[in-house]
């Protein structure tokens, strides 16, 4: 599958990676994202079946929403980043630090 849909903006400082909850989509961030790029680059996305990312209810599990997300990490080369969900978001971002300990900061 391709990448999951995601936007990135901003370029200084470290990377804040930002995933949204159930039913929700990557605009759900865009307060955060106008407050925090200037001074940081901020990933967006949307979960597999979600906003703009296909998927289907049978490939939808907080262990795929993981693997997604890990796999833009590291696709987009990040340095380690600050990994910041809302609601199903946090259950996800847990998933990601699990599967690719390596992209969060510490």
């Amino acid at each position: 599958m391709a990448l999951i849909h995601h936007v990135v903006t901003g370029q200084a400082g470290p990377p804040i990676v930002f995933v949204h909850g159930f039913g929700c989509a990557l605009s759900d961030w865009d307060a955060q994202v106008a407050h925090f790029s200037p001074h940081y680059q901020t990933i967006t996305l949307d979960l597999r079946g979600h906003g703009e990312s296909f998927g289907a209810a049978a490939e939808c599990s907080i262990e795929r929403y993981g693997a997604d997300v890990a796999e833009v990490l590291r696709a987009l080369r990040l340095p380690p980043a600050i990994l910041v969900g809302h609601s199903m978001g946090c259950r996800v971002e847990t998933e990601v630090a699990l599967q690719a300990p390596n992209t969060r900061r510490r």
